[in-house]
């Protein structure tokens, strides 16, 4: 569990956590302080942008449930912003996900949640796993 004890989470699998009852062992872990997950603010955009065209309340629930959660929500900084600018030209990914694995690597992240494709050209900076991976390593 060592490697993942920190991870980034990506948005779809913020969701997930905040709303899906099958997710409820990862949330667990969160909450008992087991795992840390790390998340980008600018995920919160991403959120309301999804679930907002979809249904708004639910939107609403979701982000008020993050004010609760044991997740790490981090600003963008300076270095944040450089770091995401080289990875986005490095790599060419959309500049929201620059962003969330920026904030990933330069916060001890080696791994992220994510179902994203994007993130697979930068898995030589932080792997991407899926729950599976997640939950086999935590012991599920």
């Amino acid at each position: 569990m060592r490697d993942y004890l920190r991870i980034l989470i990506d948005t779809m699998y913020i969701i997930d956590l905040l709303s899906d009852p099958s997710f409820e062992d990862i949330s667990t872990k969160l909450d008992e302080g087991n795992l840390e997950g790390l998340m980008s603010v600018v995920t919160i955009t991403e959120l309301v942008k999804i679930l907002g065209k979809k249904d708004e309340k639910r939107m609403h629930a979701t982000i008020s449930k993050l004010h609760s959660s044991k997740l790490s929500i981090i600003d963008v900084s300076w270095q944040v912003a450089q770091k995401a600018g080289e990875i986005r030209l490095k790599y060419d990914i959309p500049t929201i996900d620059s962003i969330i694995c920026a904030t990933g690597i330069l916060n001890g992240a080696k791994h992220v949640l994510t179902r994203d494709k994007d993130f697979r050209t930068v898995k030589n900076l932080i792997k991407p796993i899926d729950e599976k991976q997640l939950r086999k390593s935590l012991g599920f």
